[in-house]
């Protein structure tokens, strides 16, 4: 079994508590508050830009011109990313540019933040690959729940193909390298990645 799919299979209870939360189910059954969710939309806004400042710093700390090539089409998923967050700004009401971090915010940047600029770029992609898995698959699991659901376009993107193949293009990464990493070190990268994105969602879970 790849290392990847080790990682994800030994962290999925923290995956299901992420789908469990109130927030995700407030998506999914489409009863999460606006305001909730505008300032959900405008904290990722803050995680987004630390994942591109993050996917620089790989490419910058690559050793190979096929993990560059991936690392900068992953970059550019990230930007179409930032760009969708600012048309959900427009669409609902939130003010990007009078937007302060939040504690939960930072535990997450802060950590990517340290791990970009002090490890490998094998040991970025652990600290990075958990979000992405766990949208994808969050997205999925709530694909049937589009129907008049006012988070439908959430929904829609993190459930699409496209998102999920971004997704598994990181993994192969990791899968792939040839960079030697610690596999205490990745477990540690990835499940704390994993907690923090969990305590991202519970941010937003007091409704």
């Amino acid at each position: 079994m790849q290392i990847t799919n080790k990682l994800w299979e030994s962290n999925f209870d923290l995956a299901l508590l992420s789908l469990n939360s109130k927030f995700v189910q407030g998506i999914k059954n489409g009863i999460l508050p606006k305001i909730i969710f505008q300032e959900y939309v405008a904290q990722d806004y803050f995680f987004l830009e630390s994942f591109s400042r993050a996917y620089g710093l790989a490419i910058s700390k690559s050793k190979d011109k096929n993990s560059e090539k991936v690392l900068i089409q992953l970059l550019e998923g990230v930007s179409e990313e930032l760009i969708l967050h600012e048309t959900y700004a427009k669409e609902w009401d939130i003010d990007l540019t009078n937007n302060f971090i939040k504690p939960a915010t930072k535990n997450y940047t802060d950590f990517l933040d340290e791990v970009s600029k002090k490890q490998s770029a094998v040991e970025i992609m652990f600290a990075m690959t958990p979000c992405m898995r766990l949208y994808s698959w969050i997205g999925k699991s709530l694909s049937n729940k589009v129907l008049n659901n006012p988070y439908k376009e959430w929904i829609i993107t993190y459930s699409d193909d496209s998102f999920d193949n971004l997704a598994k293009s990181l993994e192969n990464l990791i899968d792939s390298s040839k960079e030697a990493y610690n596999i205490n070190k990745a477990n540690f990268l990835y499940k704390r990645a994993m907690e923090l994105e969990l305590e991202f969602f519970n941010a937003y879970s007091k409704f």
